[in-house]
């Protein structure tokens, strides 16, 4: 565990919901360095009734909040996907303050400011700011990392190395796609 982490420590976890000694509900939950995430939650379906749904995800603010007083960077519950064609999902939308991610700008924005875009279209911008762009966007390819003959090295290093290598399209296409930030962190495999 590191020392500013939750003792319970940082990986998946089941939460079991018991009534009158029965397991009535399960719930599988992420804990991250900054958040709890719900994963899933699967429940019997005599107690269907009961809305386990909205009462683990109560519980999981609940938890989160305790594990915040352990480590104060764990603040943030997310609710996993939101897909707002989907019936099913619709319950995240009710929790306040509640946010969804823009596809482009990956900033969040309240669902309150979402939902009209959603309603028009399956697939929408968020950020209305129209100059705004991802912060991470790839700035310089020789940064990214690579894995070339059980080696890691900078792509810069690579194609250094492999004078007149045609892979700079497709390396530059896939670090375009990750972004700046997990270019620099992720290893892409190199043959």
């Amino acid at each position: 565990m590191p020392p500013d982490g939750p003792e319970v420590g940082y990986g998946s976890f089941h939460q079991q919901y018991w009534l009158d000694g029965r397991i009535v509900a399960v719930g599988v939950v992420d804990i991250l360095p900054t958040c709890v995430s719900s994963v899933y939650l699967y429940y019997h379906p005599d107690f269907a009734s009961l809305s386990l749904g909205s009462y683990s995800a109560l519980r999981e603010v609940a938890f989160t909040r305790q594990l915040q007083k352990q480590s104060p960077k764990l603040c943030y519950y997310y609710l996993g996907f939101y897909i707002h064609s989907c019936p099913k999902m619709r319950y995240k939308g009710q929790y306040q303050p509640s946010d969804l991610l823009c596809p482009e700008t990956y900033v969040f924005v309240p669902i309150e400011r979402c939902i009209p875009s959603l309603e028009q279209t399956l697939y929408a911008r968020f950020n209305q700011e129209p100059d705004a762009g991802d912060t991470h966007v790839l700035k310089d390819l020789g940064r990214a990392l690579v894995l070339y003959r059980r080696t890691v090295m900078s792509y810069a290093a690579y194609a250094h190395k492999r004078k007149g290598s045609n892979d700079e399209a497709e390396v530059e296409q896939y670090a375009g796609l990750v972004g700046q930030v997990c270019a620099e962190r992720i290893l892409l495999y190199r043959a």
